[in-house]
């Protein structure tokens, strides 16, 4: 999780998880709005993709496969971020 707050305007933390699979990436998709009470502003790519991303506005939430993730790094579009580990 990057907590943004200071260098963006787009939203305050974003949070990127990767997965291995279209159906891992989906199930997880779909567990984080299931989990989640409040409905978000917008969800892209929710059927069979491998980059999910999910809106909550002040939260922007990456669900992507671990080959895009790699290639597209996008914890380096923003590395003054703080960085915020999420324990289980």
């Amino acid at each position: 999780m990057l907590d943004i707050r200071r260098i963006s305007g787009i939203t305050d933390f974003v949070i990127i998880a990767g997965g291995s699979s279209d159906r891992q990436i989906s199930s997880v998709a779909n567990n984080v709005i299931d989990s989640i009470k409040k409905r978000p502003i917008g969800v892209e790519g929710l059927s069979n993709s491998r980059w999910i991303v999910i809106d909550y506005g002040d939260v922007i939430i990456h669900v992507i496969h671990d080959d895009l993730r790699s290639y597209y790094n996008l914890e380096g579009l923003w590395p003054d971020a703080k960085e915020l580990i999420i324990e289980n």
